[in-house]
């Protein structure tokens, strides 16, 4: 009996795990990793499957609560006119999250992202002549739709208290962007970096802006007519802290940096790949949200 009056002690004292909220954990809010794609005139169109988990309270059987986010994604690379480049992302969400007490699932569609980039320079495709290096810049910018399901109410018992675990963040947030590659004969390196600008939702809560990227060691193998990928690389993402009603919250935000290694294959007429992450270096929501590792994988078709 004094055990279990300790236990109930613990439980009406303990913050409520739900509360905690991520802003660089796995919702529409997160930051996007692009992956190997040609850097060619050819547009493409595809789908990928990206597979996130994250722990809070990992220490704590009581307050433990485990986020799983498995979101499938059809996206395009098209050019409307001559050096530029537009990427749409259109993702769907299967979400699930786990307490001591009981398992919350959604679904649905998320957050559609349109991107537009300006080829400001491509030393392979704009000269005829033999480099020893070749160098691609791309610059641009685009925007987060609000088309994915944001209902963040902590006075409901039946919804998930959290405003990372939602389908969209409820907000129209916008992007700038630059994409650069060099290469010298099979070996290249690739790097892109994001900001991120979100604004206020309906309910009256905005996520922290972000800034995210990646830089990506790769060596293109020629078997035929195909051509193998292997890659090594450094993802990195920083979240300001969230805002809600105009207070911030001192919970959300952090730093996250992931290893991350994978295999494409390229052919004249499809791509399909699949990359891991593995987290090296992190500290978000106050050190309460630990971010496990992540699994991409996508196949496109270029044309």
């Amino acid at each position: 009996m004094k055990k279990l009056f300790l236990y109930t002690i613990m439980l009406l004292m303990a913050p409520y795990p739900r509360a905690i909220a991520c802003d660089i954990c796995g919702c529409a809010n997160s930051g996007a990793y692009f992956g190997l794609l040609p850097q060619s005139h050819k547009s493409l169109a595809g789908v990928r499957y990206q597979h996130m988990r994250f722990v809070t309270h990992g220490d704590s059987k009581v307050l433990r609560t485990e986020e799983h986010f498995n979101i499938g994604e059809l996206y395009t690379r098209f050019f409307p006119v001559k050096r530029v480049q537009v990427m749409t992302f259109v993702p769907f969400r299967a979400d699930k999250q786990v307490t001591s007490a009981d398992v919350k699932r959604q679904s649905g569609l998320g957050d559609i992202t349109v991107l537009a980039n300006y080829n400001l320079f491509n030393t392979f495709m704009d000269s005829e002549n033999v480099r020893t290096f070749n160098h691609t810049l791309l610059i641009g910018g685009g925007v987060k739709l609000p088309t994915g399901k944001f209902r963040f109410d902590e006075s409901n018992a039946l919804q998930v208290a959290n405003a990372n675990f939602q389908l969209g963040t409820g907000s129209t947030d916008f992007i700038l962007n630059a994409f650069y590659t060099i290469t010298k004969d099979q070996w290249g390196l690739a790097a892109n970096i994001s900001r991120k600008f979100n604004t206020t939702n309906s309910d009256g809560y905005r996520f922290g802006n972000q800034i995210y990227g990646t830089i990506d060691l790769y060596r293109s193998i020629q078997l035929g007519k195909l051509a193998i990928t292997p890659l090594v690389g450094i993802y990195g993402e920083h979240a300001g802290h969230g805002i809600q009603n105009g207070e911030a919250l001192g919970v959300t935000g952090g730093d996250l940096v992931n290893a991350t290694a994978g295999l494409t294959l390229f052919s004249e007429k499809w791509t399909m790949g699949i990359t891991g992450q593995k987290p090296i270096a992190q500290q978000s929501a106050s050190g309460h949200v630990v971010a496990k590792g992540r699994l991409l994988v996508q196949l496109a078709f270029l044309f």
